[in-house]
């Protein structure tokens, strides 16, 4: 995980960034789990942005150096990510006649 300031909108100037990779149960992809993962995120304590990059399956995190690391924050992702994954039923569905 890497750490870097950028600014954005909202964010306090001396906030710092992480990316943490998205970590959920085996073959869990949806866009409601993420979501859930993400307002999850943004509920801890010194966070003060967090947004979604679908396609590396990345959270950027903007939080208050102060107040969380990002150690913290990739070990909350993680179990964050299990539990969300591990409490939504998702449905499989076989389709037919594509071919």
């Amino acid at each position: 995980a890497g750490v870097s300031a950028t600014p954005q909108i909202g964010v306090p100037a001396d906030s710092r960034e992480v990316r943490i990779p998205v970590q959920m149960p085996d073959g869990v992809r949806c866009s409601e789990c993420i979501e859930r993962l993400r307002g999850a995120i943004e509920q801890i304590d010194g966070v003060h942005a967090v947004v979604v990059d679908a396609r590396s399956w990345t959270l950027t995190v903007n939080y208050d150096p102060d107040r969380t690391t990002p150690e913290g924050l990739e070990s909350a992702s993680r179990d964050l990510g299990l539990e969300i994954g591990q409490s939504v039923a998702h449905a499989a569905y076989r389709l037919t006649g594509l071919d």
